[in-house]
């Protein structure tokens, strides 16, 4: 992926934002979205962008276009967060203007937009949502037939995971 959203995401109106709950877009069903709807590509060439298969790419986008609607029609906050993906290069986002940039190895970390240092590391965010940081207890997935543990990932329910060892379903670690 080359750009990460320009935004964390969307809170809806007429809805106190400690009352919503938060729907999860990870980055590629965004990128889905960006290039089916915004961009107006056709899916095969989209897949290629993204360098999936179309059936790949067609349930990233349905994926997204369905967590978008469930968002709407419930009153939910959108966040873009995670996935699997891997930025191009080191992309930062200013905590004052919003602005996302990225920098050379061996500048200063700047917003280039209003020289801010208030900024957010997204490659590090991005980390640290995949798990790394954070206690494998948080995202834990455990296999009830052999007894291993993986990280979970945000979104995906346990029982739907299946155990690299023996291909049971997972349960909640």
């Amino acid at each position: 992926m080359g750009i990460p959203p320009k935004l964390r995401g969307f809170k809806p109106l007429g809805i106190a934002c400690e009352n919503t709950l938060e729907m999860s877009i990870q980055f590629e069903e965004y990128e889905a979205i960006r290039l089916a709807a915004y961009e107006n590509l056709p899916q095969d060439e989209a897949a290629v962008r993204m360098n999936v298969s179309r059936p790949t790419f067609t349930r990233m986008y349905n994926k997204a276009i369905s967590k978008v609607a469930q968002a709407f029609v419930e009153g939910k906050t959108i966040v873009f967060e995670g996935g699997d993906v891997e930025f191009d290069r080191i992309w930062y986002r200013c905590n004052d203007c919003h602005t996302v940039f990225n920098a050379m190895d061996n500048d200063p970390i700047r917003c280039n937009n209003c020289e801010s240092e208030n900024v957010e590391d997204i490659n590090a965010s991005l980390q640290t949502w995949k798990g790394v940081g954070k206690s494998t207890q948080e995202k834990s997935c455990v296999c009830p037939h052999c007894g291993k543990h993986k990280l979970g990932r945000p979104g995906v329910p346990c029982r739907l995971e299946k155990c690299p060892d023996c291909d049971h379903s997972m349960t909640r670690g």
